[in-house]
């Protein structure tokens, strides 16, 4: 398993006139504020990054990135930086580390291409909808360094899905939506997910216990993280829950994960993508999640 940069610094794209800064909501972006790092966590989630234990800050989200693969390849000095690199900045008097970064002492965001840093920031001081801010990083770095900016570190994945420079911003995607992705906007984006689902696989993957339906998936060619369904979020109606799930057993989602709205459309592949909790985007087939 390994982070997508594109869907890394595409996160941010999607997300532009979507948040209000703050530190005191979801910091995830879930209930329409976030801050710097809570975005930083949730988008590489979503990029394919294991699951997170809490929403880092950033004076612990080095041991985040570092489960994940990222590399500590700068601090305090010049590297040449690429599309997806993970930035951290601290303020504090004397550092030389991230400690003591936490709240407002520290800043991070992530590079869209080599000289184009974006983040969720304070840096209209809190408007609605205006926390994704992009800037070019020297003029960004050089301003905060005369605000008192005491140290910089760069992280970089080194196993990874190579990132274009631009990034494609799906609200500029000229794909037309499929009939299926139609019909669910025509609905305001709301699902509902009573059917019954075969168990097709099981495996354990991401820390979870997951299962796929082929059908969903959109066949067997399917990705446990993009498509595995948490068996968490299902009840087997079978055999009694208290029994472990087989394959062939029939589920259906629970009362807590059967209704909601869909998070993501892919046109292209004609799929949507629904967000279970801590368990990030799980794609389903359009025209079989119409049928739920």
């Amino acid at each position: 398993m390994s982070v997508d940069l594109n869907k890394l610094v595409g996160w941010y794209d999607r997300h532009v006139g979507q948040l209000t800064y703050s530190m005191l909501g979801s910091r995830n972006g879930t209930d329409g504020t976030a801050d710097c790092s809570g975005s930083v966590v949730q988008a590489i989630r979503d990029a394919g990054g294991i699951p997170y234990s809490w929403l880092y800050n950033t004076e612990s989200l080095g041991d985040y990135l570092a489960a994940n693969g990222f590399k500590l390849i700068a601090r305090n000095q010049d590297w040449v930086g690429n599309s997806g690199d993970v930035i951290l900045m601290n303020w504090a008097d004397k550092a030389n580390s991230m400690k003591g970064s936490g709240g407002a002492g520290g800043h991070v965001g992530v590079l869209k291409d080599a000289n184009t840093f974006i983040s969720t920031d304070y840096w209209t001081g809190g408007q609605d909808n205006t926390a994704v801010s992009e800037h070019n990083w020297n003029d960004y770095y050089n301003t905060e360094v005369a605000n008192g900016l005491q140290y910089v570190e760069a992280w970089r994945l080194t196993d990874s899905t190579p990132a274009n420079d631009k990034p494609v911003n799906p609200a500029n995607d000229v794909t037309p939506d499929t009939p299926a992705i139609k019909r669910f906007k025509q609905f305001k984006n709301e699902f509902t997910a009573y059917s019954q689902i075969r168990v097709d696989e099981i495996k354990f993957v991401n820390d979870i216990w997951q299962f796929v339906n082929y059908d969903l998936s959109g066949g067997k060619d399917f990705d446990w993280t993009d498509n595995g369904i948490s068996l968490a979020r299902v009840d087997n109606k079978t055999r009694s829950n208290e029994d472990d799930t087989q394959v062939g057993d029939m589920v259906a989602f629970n009362s807590e994960n059967n209704e909601g709205t869909i998070d993501e459309y892919d046109a292209p592949s004609n799929a949507v993508g629904i967000k279970f909790g801590d368990d990030g985007i799980v794609w389903f087939d359009a025209d079989k999640a119409l049928a739920l």
